[in-house]
């Protein structure tokens, strides 16, 4: 074998495995927060979730179910199935109605928590959510919180 092929042998070997490994997937834990939150008029809650997946590759979500706290004071269990995909490193928002087990008395803003698990079935996962987060009333539109 010349040289000059022994070279190029040599090159083509080290470029087949450089392109070997593929891109990296990287498992970050997923959070949830409340995007929109709207008092109905039969005294239900409408509920736009937003789900983030800080993960490097799409996952599929499968359950949420957390705890709701409005101003220190524990409202009700949350369970929401999505079936959504989520592609990595974004975010999307699903709908619920949620009825509370008892009626805080609206402010201004909003204190609220979510504590739970957030699940996904590809891959299979589970993640510990423990938000902490505020929401101010929607100029304009009643009963409404973002």
């Amino acid at each position: 074998m010349s040289l000059r092929q022994l070279s190029v042998t040599l090159a083509l070997a080290c470029l087949l495995t450089a392109c070997g490994g593929g891109p990296t997937r990287k498992v970050h834990p997923s959070t949830a927060s409340i995007q929109q939150l709207a008092v109905q008029a039969d005294g239900s809650w409408k509920i736009a979730l937003r789900i983030q997946n800080f993960s490097t590759f799409p996952m599929h979500y499968s359950s949420i179910d957390v705890k709701l706290g409005i101003d220190g004071k524990d409202v009700g269990e949350l369970k929401i199935t999505p079936d959504i995909d989520i592609v990595g490193n974004s975010g999307d928002v699903v709908e619920a109605t949620f009825r509370p087990l008892a009626k805080p008395a609206f402010g201004s803003d909003i204190a609220y928590t979510l504590k739970g698990t957030i699940e996904t079935s590809e891959p299979k996962e589970s993640f510990k959510l423990d938000t902490s987060s505020r929401l101010s009333p929607v100029p304009g539109v009643a009963n409404t919180w973002r």
